[in-house]
């Protein structure tokens, strides 16, 4: 089997993890990273035994990768995307898409007319804790959902200076949460603002409307620890995943419809549920997100986080902007494909 000869644009903190998987990985061969910051590339390359290149469009010229990570600031994502894209190179994309919807829908229609494979990094779909939940979801153990909660908070990222919380990290569960159940929100209200940074959102409260359940998501660059968790509601019983530690717990229902007698049985109804914690199999998401990738390169298919997913992400985040700038409750219009 031919190595698939693969690059990295950007090795910042995420692009290095990526430049560090393709490097371990059997069937690859890492060809050249690019970045702007020369004395950081040269670092990461030497690392991880490849060439540096602080100009992209050179590699691309003396390189011909197969496939290129571009784990940029988001702003440059289109331009850079276009370049391998019109040079028919496979291309994953780190979260988020592009800057805008109209940018996503520009490479989406780019890389269908090429020929080429366009995947978009929302690392934590690979999530084994969020592969399990999905399943127990979708084979109704939790009964119907009632309500999803998800907090995804923390320190503010200094690295991060092109996007706000909404766009950095919102978007990540918008991906989730609509891959797990299926569809779209029906509308949405957000609250936000820059309390530390200005002219940023580096707060935000979000309610995604699904007409028979709601989801409250909290993201924000503020509290002083970092927690990234998941809870579903059901008719049924209740889940809470730490997407950190990967960890997954249910809760199956006890309540019973007889009004209690005495204080024994309303114990028995309303105490303390079983708990069982669920054991999953560790593994970075990120590498199995990038053999995603090669599996899709190589068998020329569609990888499991497509351009039009990544779109749909930028489609939400931006409508959730609007109601930030609006303060009022947007509906979410079904586009046409």
């Amino acid at each position: 089997m031919d190595k698939i000869k693969i690059a990295v644009i950007g090795v910042g903190a995420m692009g290095r993890n990526h430049t560090r998987n393709y490097f371990e990985m059997e069937g690859i061969k890492l060809v050249g990273v690019s970045d702007l910051d020369e004395k950081r590339g040269r670092e990461v390359a030497k690392t991880y035994k490849t060439k540096y290149y602080k100009d992209y469009k050179k590699l691309i010229e003396k390189e011909r990768p197969d496939a290129v990570s571009i784990a940029t600031p988001t702003v440059l994502h289109k331009v850079i995307s276009q370049d391998f894209i019109k040079s028919k190179i496979s291309v994953l994309i780190e979260k988020p898409l592009a800057s805008n919807l109209k940018d996503a829908k520009k490479l989406i229609h780019l890389a269908k007319k090429e020929g080429v494979i366009l995947a978009v990094g929302h690392t934590e779909r690979f999530n084994p804790a969020v592969v399990k939940l999905k399943e127990i979801v979708d084979t109704g153990k939790l009964g119907s959902i009632l309500s999803i909660v998800v907090k995804r908070v923390g320190f503010y990222p200094p690295q991060i200076k092109d996007v706000d919380v909404v766009t950095d990290l919102a978007v990540h569960d918008l991906d989730i949460v609509t891959s797990i159940i299926g569809k779209v929100p029906h509308s949405i209200f957000a609250r936000g603002s820059g309390s530390i940074i200005k002219g940023r959102a580096d707060h935000a409260e979000i309610l995604l409307n699904f007409g028979k359940f709601g989801c409250f998501l909290q993201v924000n660059w503020v509290t002083p620890i970092k927690i990234r968790s998941l809870a579903v509601t059901g008719t049924k019983g209740y889940a809470e995943l730490n997407y950190v530690t990967q960890k997954l717990s249910l809760y199956k229902t006890i309540y019973n419809r007889k009004q209690p007698k005495g204080f024994k049985e309303f114990v028995a109804n309303f105490g303390e549920s079983k708990k069982v914690t669920l054991q999953i199999r560790k593994a970075e998401p990120l590498r199995l997100e990038l053999n995603d990738f090669i599996r899709s390169v190589r068998e020329k298919s569609n990888p499991t986080v497509t351009g039009e997913d990544g779109a749909k992400a930028v489609r939400l985040s931006q409508l959730i902007k609007d109601s930030i700038k609006s303060g009022r409750n947007i509906e979410v219009i079904n586009e046409k494909s």
